[in-house]
């Protein structure tokens, strides 16, 4: 009996650890043993039909891989060459890729699908390469191929996600009209090929086609293009190679020794064509913006810089007395594209809302620049202020003074050479500035200095204080409380700055020896620390800038202590400026040269820097300045 019931334990016990075993196996299922990273990108099994196949009739292609796969960014990365009306779009199915055609094929047309690096496993996210699909509508496989680069002009930094494009075609208007015969992208270094090209002339542009017709649109698009037609070659080349062989001689040491082995390919060109992509100067004139920023101040900006001859009038067919004429005091920017007016008259400002006649140039349907004619309603409406917290003193009830603020450079140096200036956010009456005054250290105490005031001929509201600044003084410039009311009458709190104007050991000098001059050149030095942006456009803070004719050396004095560097613009119509290309009229955008050079400029330090303007320079380097 009791080797019974121990028969019965012993089975009770073996169920019970096949039960904790069972679960064990399950609680772990999400915890499988680890093992290497897949880095293995995924392999093409079978293409359906066949890349290079000839007589291509079918409807679709069928890429087969050993995996599951992925398509990233396909819609931006895929492209067929040459192009069809109706692109068609690569789709995933499970492990393989299908890219079916909707549009018509070309007889006797060589076509390649170019998936750039869009494809890669599912897992991972390893890419397969730049993987390309080619086949043929006629007997014949086109074989030639074209290279370059492409880079921004004013900047020379390469630009991703261009297309250049070829025309056999060669009309000039040809960019403007049609979709190219042949389409690549540039990757990131802004290199490109065009492979699988018919035996003929082309003409080669260059677009940032945001609108993604294959189109050039002036003006709205980046642009480039080659001043040749190109025919691409194929040539026989030679590459000789050399490696080392190991002689054993019985008995005795082993030797090496040289082998020399050639061999023969073809090589496919031309493969570095240049192309500067630019933006064309807009001659487009409109209005782009209008508002009522301030109760006493409406804003107009236009499209481009110019002589928009803009003017404004009142118009209220209520009004029951003449409508002000002189209502407002305009303000322009440099480039007389945007314009404040400050409206002067109260009876014109209280009102809430503004019905305004504008007249001003834009450009008609023709191109041509027309008087127009506008009428606009432009409204303001206050901000509602907080109720003031019970328990308050009417003196903490009373509403803050508004005063007439007013910004200025002095305060702290004053760089030599700088002229000394006053700006209030609103517009001034000039006679409260006779109460300005300007004291200068003399033996410890300040003493008043004689001063001139001129007003900015833009800025309305900007003056500047020219006196006989001297290096190392000491400075201090006054204004007392209300002596200024702006038009609008608030006036100014108590204005006092201190300032000096630093001496020339605070800063560095560059003497740049300048070498192949060929017309006249812009020398710009420039601050260092610029950001890019992805279409190769670089933003500079030009702190100083000259002129020159001829080689030699051009002297940059007062350069604070910093990193700068140097670009020179090739001013081949001398006009002071950089211009820009213009496509129909065979224009290219002015080159410019830029020195790889950083220039590390210390305090009452001097530096020489030789800038070859035919060089081709290679290695950035860094210059520290010398004594």
């Amino acid at each position: 009996m009791k080797r019974d019931d121990d028969r019965v334990c012993r089975w009770e016990w073996l169920g019970v650890m096949m039960v904790a075993l069972l679960i064990y196996a399950c609680a772990n299922r999400g915890y499988p043993e680890g093992g290497p990273k897949d880095t293995t990108p995924p392999q093409v099994i079978l293409e359906d039909p066949v890349s290079y196949t000839k007589n291509f009739n079918k409807k679709r292609v069928n890429i087969y891989f050993d995996e599951f796969v992925q398509l990233k960014d396909i819609s931006e990365k895929f492209i067929i060459s040459p192009p069809l009306k109706k692109k068609p779009t690569p789709r995933l199915k499970g492990k393989y890729v299908q890219v079916e055609f909707t549009d018509s094929l070309k007889p006797n047309t060589t076509y390649s699908l170019d998936f750039a690096d869009a494809i890669s496993d599912n897992n991972e996210g390893n890419p397969l390469g730049f993987y390309r699909y080619v086949f043929s509508t006629g007997n014949e496989i086109d074989s030639l191929e074209l290279g370059g680069t492409v880079v921004n002009a004013e900047s020379g930094e390469p630009v991703l996600n261009v297309y250049v494009e070829l025309y056999s075609n060669l009309a000039d208007s040809v960019p403007l009209l049609e979709v190219p015969d042949y389409v690549a992208r540039t990757d990131s270094s802004g290199t490109f090929r065009l492979t699988n090209l018919r035996d003929t002339l082309y003409r080669v542009v260059a677009i940032q086609d945001d609108s993604r017709d294959y189109k050039y649109t002036p003006e709205s698009e980046m642009f480039a293009y080659l001043d040749t037609l190109v025919r691409p070659i194929v040539m026989p080349m030679v590459r000789v190679d050399t490696f080392r062989v190991i002689d054993q001689i019985v008995g005795q040491d082993t030797t090496l020794r040289d082998s020399i082995v050639t061999n023969e390919y073809l090589a496919f060109g031309p493969s570095n064509l240049y192309l500067r992509l630019f933006q064309e100067k807009l001659t487009q004139l409109y209005m782009t913006d209008d508002e009522r920023k301030e109760r006493e101040r409406l804003e107009f900006v236009f499209s481009i810089p110019g002589d928009n001859q803009f003017k404004a009038r009142l118009w209220d067919t209520l009004a029951t007395e003449p409508l002000p004429e002189d209502w407002y005091i305009a303000e322009h920017s440099v480039g007389n594209d945007t314009i404040s007016l400050w409206i002067k008259d109260s009876a014109v400002y209280q009102k809430d809302t503004l019905n305004v006649i504008m007249t001003y140039l834009r450009t008609d349907s023709t191109k041509q620049w027309v008087t127009y004619a506008d009428t606009s309603r432009y409204t303001f409406k206050e901000k509602k202020k907080a109720e003031p917290k019970k328990g308050k003193s009417d003196a903490e009830k009373a509403p803050a003074i508004e005063f007439l603020t007013i910004q200025s450079n002095a305060g702290g140096d004053l760089d030599l050479g700088t002229r000394l200036w006053l700006e209030f956010n609103r517009p001034i009456h000039k006679a409260g500035l006779d109460s300005l005054r300007v004291l200068e250290m003399v033996d410890s105490l300040y003493q008043p200095l004689a001063f001139s005031v001129e007003e900015d001929s833009l800025k309305i509201r900007r003056i500047y204080i020219d006196a006989p600044w001297k290096a190392g003084g000491e400075y201090q410039l006054l204004l007392d409380s209300a002596a200024v009311y702006d038009i609008y009458g608030r006036h100014n709190d108590k204005l006092e700055k201190k300032f000096k104007v630093r001496t020339e050991d605070y800063y560095g000098k560059i003497m740049l020896n300048v070498k192949g001059v060929r017309c006249p050149v812009i020398l710009q030095l420039y601050k260092s620390e610029n950001s890019k942006s992805e279409n190769g456009k670089r933003s500079y803070t030009v702190v100083q800038q000259k002129t020159t004719t001829q080689d030699g050396q051009v002297v940059f004095p007062l350069i604070p202590e910093g990193k700068y560097k140097f670009r020179a613009i090739l001013d081949a119509n001398g006009n002071g400026v950089w211009d820009t290309g213009l496509y129909l009229k065979k224009q290219q955008p002015e080159e410019i040269v830029y020195l790889p050079v950083e220039i590390s400029v210390k305090q009452n330090f001097d530096i020489e820097q030789e800038f070859d303007l035919l060089k081709t320079y290679e290695v950035e380097e860094a210059v520290e300045s010398d004594k």
